[in-house]
């Protein structure tokens, strides 16, 4: 594969290729949905052809281009344990590559997609920290604190998230701030649903 852009991959083993950054004025992966729709850079673009379907209608943050104002190409990321590619950088812990894999942790029960807040979205891979009481990747809370999230077994739900601790306000226009890495309480019931849902120890 080829190296790119702010040290990501791209090639066509990822599940799509590619860094978004809201508060990054011209940077072009914020609008190119080839790298998600193109086989070259996305695993599933032979078989997704919608740009939509990657992009949450309720996101209503926006980026600049060129001079020009576009919406923001993605918000879906995919659970940071899973994946041909993904290695999380932490050890003890499950790195679920098929389905088949899914013996501890129930495919009703393993979450594939998540929809990502627009103002936290970055690589695609959403992080879940196993280890610190960390959320890396803030879900999205569009719908009255909730979004969707799909499973392993093919169910979508509508989850709401209950921290306090991630629901900032929504952005709107140009993002002014960019929300990752946000610490929270060992007993925070948003990290313990994710953790939960991502993997299994080994």
């Amino acid at each position: 594969m080829e190296a790119g852009v702010n040290g990501m991959s791209r090639g066509p083993f990822n599940w799509l290729t590619g860094w978004e950054d809201v508060t990054v004025v011209d940077n072009a992966d914020n609008t190119n949905t080839a790298l998600f729709l193109d086989p070259q850079w996305s695993s599933l673009g032979s078989y997704t052809k919608s740009a939509a379907i990657y992009q949450c209608p309720a996101s209503r943050v926006v980026v600049k281009e060129g001079g020009t104002i576009f919406p923001l190409a993605r918000t879906v990321a995919m659970n940071g344990w899973m994946g041909y590619t993904n290695r999380p950088d932490f050890s003890g812990f499950q790195f679920i590559r098929r389905t088949t894999d899914l013996v501890q942790l129930k495919p009703a029960d393993a979450f594939v997609f998540a929809d990502e807040r627009d103002d936290s979205v970055d690589d695609g891979f959403f992080a879940v920290n196993m280890v610190n009481d960390v959320i890396i990747d803030l879900p999205a809370n569009y719908h009255h604190g909730g979004g969707p999230v799909t499973f392993a077994d093919g169910h979508e739900e509508l989850h709401r998230w209950l921290s306090k601790d991630i629901q900032f306000p929504q952005q709107t226009s140009v993002a002014a701030e960019k929300y990752n890495l946000i610490n929270v309480a060992a007993d925070d019931p948003d990290l313990a649903w994710l953790r939960d849902h991502a993997t299994r120890p080994e």
